[in-house]
């Protein structure tokens, strides 16, 4: 309630944090199967109102807008604006809105699900939640193929790894899905026809790993490598000369030297991490907020990220340690 009745110009001009970062995934009118039992999305109605939101106190900017003037003091209050994944809704519903109010973005992708070529482990499980809370008989055989009792079978199906990904094309056996005929007949991802019309239209794109890795499950050169992959693969495909790149999940657990050796090699020009408002001491590893999960509105957002980032300040916790 403190954050919430504190004005936010106040809470921008306590904190000196001008500049913020909000990031999302997707939207959709629509119930998801395959995301709307991980995390809640916006519908357009309520994206469109967090665009107003933000415009009321923040100048948007591009990345590299904001790279060429690190360093430097800022008239204006500025935000950028990121996706992750490179779903579907990034052109059907994002992009459209965000050009005709002429606001910058970058869609960071994951390179192997480009043209739904593959599917997100955790969107695997989601879809077999799906099928497991419509029909008790998938619920039968999902919970005796992994031997545990029924009502632990949700929470069972959220911690499969990664790495795991056999163990959830077995279990979509039993549930009656083909990930592969779900992706044609409902794509989750942009297509490269998508993809090259975004950057017609003025967007700048980045990695996100090759297939949503999390990195706390590499050692620091696969990290790096992960990175490059990503990278460089953009460029090429789409001719882009950019590289910039968002860590999948987070990027707690990915080591300072993996992180500096990345921005200064020339490896990464910027990475993004999804800590909320945080300073990193780099103007190219930032750290954004995320706008999703929760109902609140992008102003009450707002004021929560600024309100915990003054409480923090005397503790010296609103610095990332890396």
């Amino acid at each position: 309630m403190l954050a919430r009745s504190a004005e936010l110009d106040r809470l921008i001009k306590w904190s000196g944090q001008t500049t913020i970062f909000p990031f999302y995934h997707g939207l959709s009118e629509d119930t998801l199967p395959h995301i709307s039992h991980l995390y809640r999305v916006r519908t357009p109605e309520e994206f469109e109102r967090d665009l107003e939101s933000f415009l009321k106190y923040f100048e948007p900017i591009s990345l590299e807008s904001h790279l060429e003037k690190s360093g430097k003091s800022r008239n204006k209050k500025g935000m950028l604006l990121t996706f992750d994944d490179g779903l579907k809704e990034c052109h059907q519903f994002i992009a459209p809105l965000l050009k005709k109010k002429g606001i910058p973005a970058v869609f960071f992708l994951n390179n192997k699900f480009i043209d739904n070529h593959g599917l997100f482990y955790r969107y695997k499980a989601s879809l077999i939640i799906h099928q497991v809370r419509e029909d008790c008989r998938v619920m039968e055989r999902v919970s005796a193929f992994l031997k545990i009792p029924q009502v632990h079978v949700e929470k069972s199906l959220r911690m499969i790894g990664p790495h795991q990904n056999s163990l959830l094309d077995s279990l979509a056996i039993e549930a009656g899905i083909d990930f592969f005929t779900y992706l044609k007949d409902s794509p989750v991802y942009m297509d490269t026809g998508e993809v090259k019309e975004l950057l017609k239209w003025g967007f700048d794109i980045g990695g996100h790993s090759m297939d949503h890795q999390n990195f706390t499950s590499l050692t620091p050169e696969e990290m790096i490598e992960q990175v490059r992959m990503s990278i460089e693969d953009l460029m090429k495909r789409f001719s882009v000369d950019t590289r910039y790149f968002s860590f999948p999940f987070t990027s707690d657990g990915v080591p300072g030297k993996v992180i500096h050796r990345l921005l200064d090699e020339g490896i990464a020009t910027a990475l993004m991490g999804t800590a909320g408002l945080k300073k990193t001491g780099r103007p190219d590893y930032i750290q954004r907020i995320p706008m999703e999960g929760l109902r609140a509105s992008a102003l009450e957002t707002l004021q929560t990220e600024y309100f915990y980032y003054l409480l923090k300040a005397p503790l010296g916790k609103n610095r990332l340690r890396y």
